[in-house]
């Protein structure tokens, strides 16, 4: 076993290229998987949930953060976009598939929405929601090609979502 010693809370974690990307419910922190030192790449003092969670990209070109909206930065943290959106209130859990696909949990709203991005533009699409037994989605992630597998907030079962 291996530990990482952060100075700050970890919130959400992912993982691209030798590079760790921990979350702290402020800030977005990069290591490095080799143990080198830790760097703050963003961070939004504004609230206490600014920086929730997070998911980067295949390519390892944009890193997806999560509060009350959606942000995409570059890989310096610097903000590329902010999507705001009526089906988009609280997203807790980004996941981007190795093809690009974009999918949020948002756990006030009991759903799981899918963000396609198409010449600059950004729509938002329910996939799932309450009436689909989703109670709380809190965390997912992509299975096979074609199935979201979503983990619930404070609950014992895993939801299977298959993809049309």
């Amino acid at each position: 076993m291996r530990t990482i010693k952060c100075q700050h809370p970890c919130s959400g974690l992912a993982h691209h290229g030798g590079q760790l990307y921990v979350t702290t419910g402020t800030a977005l922190h990069v290591y490095d998987m080799a143990g080198g030192q830790g760097r703050q790449l963003y961070s939004d003092k504004k609230g206490k949930n600014t920086v929730v969670r997070c998911a980067v990209s295949s390519d390892g070109s944009r890193i997806y953060i999560t509060n009350s909206s959606l942000h995409q930065l570059n890989k310096v943290g610097t903000t590329l976009s902010t999507l705001t959106h009526p089906d988009l209130q609280y997203p807790s859990s980004p996941h981007v598939t190795a093809h690009g696909h974009e999918f949020v949990t948002c756990y006030l709203q009991d759903t799981v929405v899918q963000v396609t991005e198409k010449n600059n533009q950004q729509t938002v699409t329910t996939l799932a929601g309450w009436n689909n037994g989703l109670t709380v989605p809190w965390s997912l992630c992509f299975y096979s090609n074609t199935s979201l597998l979503v983990g619930l907030i404070d609950d014992d079962i895993i939801v299977e979502l298959k993809l049309k």
